[in-house]
């Protein structure tokens, strides 16, 4: 790899990270927002409730403790999906860096995927008994080259790929996306998870 090949990619890391810092910060607004209207949505003295303001929409899904029912991953002191699943990586495989997530729960886990068009990427940690035990209906293989993992399709035609470190468990998804961009992005969150 040239000097100028390894200055790009530096580039395209720093900007990531960039881009995963504003994303946090844009979340930590978005709950101290959700967090001050919830407080103003409190009625004073008996009273009737005030109006609660509105979210506002450019600042994607906020994870707010407790939305999906229970707790999630940063109740558990786990690093927001976003983060693992780099905003460089997914704009590589068609998902633009300016798609913004949602947060939701699959029968495998709890975690955020990005919709741009047909094509989707997510990433999912297992955090309970029934995230762990499901199975994919058609079985999985194991991901050559990295240790533990192991791929899956469905046939909505998502593939997952399970990844393993420590006792961490996530399941990245993929919907739209070619093999190579998948495999980028499986190898892109793997590196992310034994990193942190």
């Amino acid at each position: 790899m040239g000097f100028l090949d390894r200055a790009k990619k530096l580039a395209e890391q720093a900007k990531g990270v960039a881009e995963q810092a504003r994303e946090a910060a844009e979340d930590a607004l978005q709950e101290a927002r959700a967090r001050s209207a919830a407080s103003e949505g409190e009625p004073r003295d008996g009273g009737a409730p005030t109006a609660v303001a509105a979210t506002d929409p450019r600042m994607g899904t906020s994870y707010v403790p407790g939305m999906l029912g229970r707790p999630g991953w940063r109740e558990q002191g786990l690093t927001d999906p976003a983060a693992v699943l780099p905003i460089a990586d997914r704009d590589r495989a068609g998902v633009p860096h300016t798609t913004r997530s949602e947060v939701l729960e699959e029968p495998f886990g709890m975690g955020r995927r990005w919709t741009a068009g047909e094509r989707s990427v997510g990433l999912y940690y297992q955090l309970y008994p029934e995230h762990l035990a499901w199975q994919p209906p058609g079985g999985a293989s194991p991901v050559p080259g990295i240790a533990g993992a192991s791929q899956a399709s469905l046939s909505d035609g998502r593939a997952l790929v399970f990844l393993v470190e420590g006792d961490r468990r996530v399941v990245l998804e993929t919907n739209g996306i070619d093999d190579s961009a998948r495999s980028d992005l499986t190898f892109a969150a793997a590196a992310q998870l034994a990193a942190g």
